[in-house]
């Protein structure tokens, strides 16, 4: 596969060459930390972050969307997005939970025609971790600091330079289209990059993962599901901010005749998610649906699509408000 490097002052240059035939995003910072944002003339990139506050997964499957309008009982899809994307930076953790996402929006008996045209029409670049966020486990579930799965291109910051490495035949021609702008990198290029895949790697504090499927099939009346509904808050962070979860709700709203019927997420930590038209909830407990939760990432989706949906991005970790720590609770589960 093509390889390529470049000096951080022309990656600009790169972007905006892109941005003449696609809708580019890049990360940018904001007031209270860095987000994954379409590209301007005036936008300032960041290289030198943890982790988008948001998940990429926003890109593919958007909080709310109108999937049907219409009037006079007559509704008409909407047309399928057509832009073409680039999206430049994503951590290898967010690219992986992608892969995760087509098992569920992808698969052939209830394929997604929205989340399908944007994923054909989206080239994903990655950039490698060199300094981890303290809460990220991802070598702990498959992942690592420079791993390819889900990317097109994986970037590796070399310091004045971004070392590019197509990994899909769409990586290599988005490579090839901007050749112009890239040299050959050297032996001492990839020596430099392994070694700072190493160090990174060394940076995350391993989590107990294997045989935990297994584990929690035995632990579903357990009492520490209750103990830690105890401190949850069911504000549905995790949920939200988390790159794999894909719950939604199917909603019409009318006004003036006119009627649009709306895809939106939604979370199983709220007390409303399983509420049944009977009155009955079977998840009428704050730990049942943080059971929920645990249970569909490391059990259920293991014996439905034989994988663990958690790529270790640690979002769930850093921006939980009581500070419940899904590492604590699989090396509990794990013990």
């Amino acid at each position: 596969m093509k390889r390529g490097k470049i000096d951080k002052t022309d990656l600009r240059k790169l972007l905006a060459a892109a941005s003449e035939k696609a809708r580019c995003a890049g990360p940018v910072a904001d007031r209270v930390g860095v987000k994954l944002e379409e590209l301007t003339a005036d936008s300032v990139l960041a290289l030198d972050y943890d982790n988008f506050r948001l998940s990429p997964k926003l890109w593919f499957f958007p909080r709310s969307e109108v999937i049907a309008s219409g009037s006079n009982g007559t509704l008409e899809a909407t047309p399928l997005p057509e832009e073409a994307t680039v999206l430049f930076g994503l951590r290898p953790c967010d690219a992986a939970s992608l892969e995760l996402l087509d098992k569920i929006f992808l698969d052939e008996a209830y394929l997604d025609p929205y989340y399908k045209a944007r994923r054909e029409n989206t080239t994903i670049i990655t950039l490698a971790c060199n300094d981890p966020d303290p809460a990220c486990f991802c070598t702990s579930v498959g992942g690592g600091p420079g791993a390819s799965s889900g990317a097109d291109v994986v970037a590796f910051d070399l310091g004045s330079e971004l070392l590019f490495e197509a990994v899909t035949e769409k990586g290599e021609a988005f490579l090839a289209e901007h050749d112009g702008l890239l040299t050959a990198p050297s032996n001492a290029d990839d020596t430099a990059k392994e070694k700072l895949i190493a160090d990174a790697e060394a940076k995350l504090q391993p989590v107990t993962i294997d045989g935990v499927a297994d584990k929690l099939a035995g632990l579903f009346d357990a009492p520490v599901w209750e103990t830690i509904g105890e401190r949850c808050v069911g504000c549905g962070t995790c949920t939200y901010l988390c790159p794999t979860c894909h719950c939604f709700g199917l909603y019409d709203e009318e006004a003036d005749g006119n009627v649009k019927r709306i895809r939106a997420q939604d979370a199983c930590m709220f007390p409303l998610f399983t509420l049944e038209a009977s009155g009955h909830n079977p998840r009428s407990t704050q730990g049942a649906r943080a059971r929920q939760r645990v249970m569909h990432k490391f059990s259920y989706t293991v014996s439905n699509v034989g994988e663990t949906f958690c790529v270790g991005c640690g979002r769930c970790v850093s921006h939980c408000p009581v500070n419940i720590d899904i590492r604590e609770i699989l090396e509990e589960v794990g013990a």
